[in-house]
């Protein structure tokens, strides 16, 4: 999926130079729109990918843990007719999120909390799956924009509170959807483990076809109290 910048700014002034902020691109996906600040995170590849990878129904309740600009929500929701709730704790993106569903006409909750704090709010087992794209950044300088550093890099201890709290949240057989460096792939594996988060199926995601091709991230679709037993699907290409 390609996203257009339809064009609809709000501007700004720093030490006289003109920028964009607030904008609606076009998804280029059933006429779906989404607002974006330009000096906040914005959705990457990853969510797309992530978004492609959904296995939902319109019987499924569905909460994302950090749904950012709610870019996920937003295609999910349209593709699936599943019921999402986003959480996030940048209050600029919720208010954005907000703003895109209420333009698609989504009845979409978006939550303006820490991924920590979600099951206290929404209720424990209140959901039939969740859905992440966690801060997963360990390394390297951080960005100057606050906001995209909180988006991309972890604390720590990210990936367990997020996988945590996905597990509360769920109902027993719940489904979990997660998108992860493929580098880091026996570390999220030992983290859903910890979790009592099972996977069931996995899909690689690959810079080219071709033999010196790098993945670049995997995803999981996992299950709470799961048996063992994974299927290992043909990988995405990000060139394609």
């Amino acid at each position: 999926m390609r996203v257009r910048f339809a064009g609809r700014v709000r501007c700004g002034i720093k030490s006289g130079i003109i920028f964009v902020m607030e904008r609606l691109d076009d998804l280029q996906h059933n006429g779906l729109m989404l607002y974006q600040d330009t000096e906040y995170e914005r959705f990457n590849a990853d969510a797309l990918w992530l978004s492609s990878f959904l296995r939902l129904g319109a019987k499924d309740t569905v909460v994302e843990l950090g749904s950012g600009s709610g870019v996920v929500c937003v295609l999910g929701a349209d593709n699936t007719k599943a019921r999402f709730t986003g959480v996030e704790r940048q209050e600029r993106l919720v208010e954005l999120a907000q703003k895109s569903s209420a333009y698609n006409h989504q009845e979409i909750c978006f939550l303006c909390a820490d991924v920590a704090e979600a099951p206290a709010l929404l209720g424990h087992g209140s959901f039939s799956t969740a859905v992440m794209n966690p801060p997963y950044f360990t390394n390297g300088e951080k960005s100057e924009s606050l906001s995209r550093s909180l988006a991309r890099h972890d604390a720590g201890d990210t990936l367990a509170v997020f996988l945590s709290s996905a597990f509360t949240l769920l109902k027993n057989g719940g489904k979990l959807f997660v998108i992860y460096p493929a580098d880091a792939l026996a570390e999220l594996f030992a983290a859903l483990s910890r979790a009592r988060l099972t996977p069931k199926r996995m899909k690689l995601v690959y810079s080219k076809a071709g033999k010196d091709a790098c993945a670049l991230r995997v995803m999981i679709e996992a299950k709470k109290g799961g048996k063992p037993g994974m299927k290992l699907e043909s990988p995405l290409f990000a060139e394609e």
